[in-house]
């Protein structure tokens, strides 16, 4: 993705994944994520897990194809273990919560990787590698342990960044395999994705038009801290439980006289008009000083989107239901300083972070 104007105004944070308002390449039933601290590369007999864009490189494997973001040395690679060991699971990432999903069981090449397979955050197989196995979300400088007991080959992915950055890779669980080749390491650290993929400050930006009609930047936004998040106004699943974990906190935050504001952008520009935004405020009863629905022209919310690495994909009935669900805190001074998953705790971990002033630490 080439840099635009807008996205060229910000630096690097963290990576995002398509997800289905449903279940699959990465919402599934809306999880926590993110927070923590970097850790060094994993020992040889575990396995880490970071943004491939980052110093882990990419791996155009001889036998399986681009493989990207897991390891078992310091960058990207085959892997290989005997039956019977136990291995930790370590996300290297500074701030991007990272997952390992079993995706499939081969015999042998070619991977045949699928498009967008349906991948859960939440674990499964009781920690044992198998067909059915998932880490569930590892948060940032967290780790999981797995036991590699079943004999095989298989295809595993990052629910979370399988999409957008191909996270995949093979285990091979023999007792006479060998690890296969390991990337050139790549520039930055383990955290860090392309420059182009996640702003971390606040900066000169489109126009978008809030509820009220009324034309914004995001820089005008500057001075309280800032929770943001894109949603479809057509979408019947997660968007909905977005909007009232934004509202229920919206309604804390005005009780409460708490300094902060939230936003919400449509991801749909192409049928969420200012219009539709202003229903969608007027139905969940958002006060404009604490919550702002905003939509605007294509090109201006397609630059927005572009510049956080947000992703919709049009569904069947021809909206676009398909999408992140990410949710961005801005400092009072603009800066990016949490990346989470929308949750059904959402509303909670607004207030308490505005109450406790926890993201007002940076000015």
């Amino acid at each position: 993705m080439k840099p635009s104007t807008f996205a060229a105004a910000f630096a690097v944070a963290v990576a995002c994944v398509v997800a289905a308002c449903t279940n699959g390449g990465g919402l599934g039933s809306i999880g926590g994520g993110g927070g923590g601290t970097p850790t060094p590369p994993p020992p040889p007999n575990g396995i880490g897990v970071g943004i491939p864009t980052g110093k882990i490189g990419v791996e155009n494997d001889p036998v399986w194809g681009t493989i990207s973001g897991y390891t078992q040395n310091q960058t990207s690679q085959i892997m290989a273990y005997p039956p019977g060991a136990v291995v930790t699971i370590t996300n290297l990432s500074s701030t991007s919560p990272h997952t390992l999903n079993v995706i499939g069981v081969t015999n042998g090449p070619p991977a045949n990787w699928p498009q967008n397979p349906s991948l859960s955050f939440y674990p499964s197989g009781n920690g044992v590698l198998g067909s059915n196995y998932a880490s569930g979300t590892i948060n940032a400088g967290a780790s999981v342990k797995v036991k590699l007991k079943n004999p095989g080959i298989y295809l595993i992915g990052c629910a979370f960044h399988y999409i957008e950055f191909s996270m995949r890779a093979i285990i091979e669980v023999s007792a006479s395999a060998t690890p296969g080749p390991t990337a050139s390491p790549g520039p930055g650290g383990y955290a860090s994705p392309a420059p182009t993929a996640r702003p971390r400050t606040i900066g000169k930006q489109p126009t978008l038009i809030d509820q009220n009609g009324r034309h914004f930047a995001l820089s005008s936004l500057r001075g309280e801290p800032l929770v943001m998040t894109f949603v479809a106004a057509h979408c019947t699943d997660a968007c909905p439980l977005i909007n009232a974990q934004f509202a229920q906190a919206a309604q804390v935050m005005q009780h409460e006289h708490l300094r902060g504001r939230l936003l919400t952008i449509t991801l749909d520009p192409e049928h969420d008009s200012p219009a539709t935004m202003r229903h969608l405020a007027t139905r969940f009863q958002a006060n404009r000083r604490y919550w702002l629905l905003a939509s605007g022209s294509r090109a201006d919310v397609h630059n927005v989107m572009h510049a956080f690495g947000v992703v919709s994909v049009e569904g069947k009935d021809g909206y676009r239901d398909q999408h992140t669900t990410f949710v961005y805190v801005f400092d009072p001074a603009g800066r990016l300083v949490r990346t989470t998953l929308a949750s059904t705790a959402l509303n909670d971990e607004i207030v308490e972070g505005l109450r406790s002033r926890h993201w007002m630490t940076r000015t």
